[in-house]
């Protein structure tokens, strides 16, 4: 196959099978190893991470991709147990006849034991990084993820140590053994096929090369609470999330940029609201697309007998 069919089946593979392992992720001088119990199910995945090193941490994460509920949205994991992010299964499409990003293949290597297919996404300008990948040969699962800057720096890493597939993952592999754990729920939201206009008055206008909006989700706090839209911008490998919060008071806004990692942010106020744009890309793309976001007011309907 090609290095664009073993891409597509990697994206294809990814959280519809079961397994349990251990991986170790990278970032920079620090390295966390994380047990990962992960159950693919018919309308999603449930999984549990726990970290082996450091401070001890437990996160119980589940994912529904089918249902869209209003007040419920994607909400990101922080921290040592996410590492370098999954082509979005719905973007890669994106990469067609891509001029952002050159993909080969160095051949095939062995990952915690099990034979796979190296493949390589080299960045073609400064607004995103390289990624190389390891995909199993049989179920087409990545076994290893890296994140790479412009001057060729591992920037992140993740890779599994030890993974085995499972038919069945009993319940009882999925519970907290923590009371501290965090529990994270995640629904699908409304898919935006990157073209046209968006609905609703927010939107993007003169976006850096490649990339488009296709996620666009709102959750609510509280029933009379403003809504929080989060939408992901991708590029077909890259993305970049922007949340968009109702700010009542000039206080409760920030205008800055911050650096974790491979990650950056920056914040900004625009129209009463917060936003902040947030992903594994360089600095300067991340305050593009914040600068390329847009508001524009509802048009109020004329009044009766105008």
């Amino acid at each position: 196959m090609e290095p664009s069919e073993w891409l597509e089946r990697m994206k294809q593979s990814i959280h519809h099978h079961s397994y349990s392992g251990t991986f170790i992720l990278q970032r920079g001088d620090r390295i966390d190893t994380v047990r990962v119990v992960h159950a693919a199910e018919d309308d999603g995945y449930r999984e549990r991470l726990q970290t082996l090193t450091g401070s001890a941490r437990e996160v119980i994460r589940s994912v529904d991709r089918l249902r869209t509920f209003e007040g419920e949205g994607a909400e990101t994991l922080d921290g040592p147990q996410q590492g370098p992010q999954w082509p979005p299964a719905i973007a890669t499409a994106l990469l067609q006849n891509s001029a952002h990003y050159e993909l080969t293949s160095p051949g095939r290597d062995r990952i915690a034991g099990l034979p796979c297919y190296m493949l390589h996404a080299k960045a073609q300008d400064a607004l995103r990084y390289s990624q190389k990948y390891c995909v199993h040969d049989d179920t087409g699962v990545p076994l290893l993820s890296e994140l790479i800057d412009g001057d060729g720096q591992l920037l992140e890493r993740l890779v599994f140590t030890e993974l085995e597939f499972l038919d069945v993952v009993f319940e009882d592999a999925l519970e907290a053994r923590d009371c501290d754990a965090r529990h994270i729920q995640v629904r699908a939201g409304a898919e935006h096929d990157g073209g046209g206009e968006m609905d609703g008055p927010w939107s993007f206008e003169d976006l850096p090369p490649g990339f488009s909006p296709i996620i666009a989700t709102a959750r609510r706090f509280a029933p009379d609470a403003p809504a929080s839209l989060h939408f992901v911008l991708s590029d077909g490998l890259a993305t970049v999330s922007v949340y968009v919060d109702e700010a009542a008071e000039l206080s409760q806004v920030f205008e800055g940029a911050t650096r974790s990692g491979a990650t950056h942010a920056v914040a900004r106020p625009l129209a009463g609201h917060q936003v902040t744009v947030v992903g594994e890309v360089p600095q300067q793309t991340v305050q593009w697309i914040a600068d390329s976001t847009r508001f524009k007011p509802p048009v109020a309907p004329p009044a009766p007998g105008n």
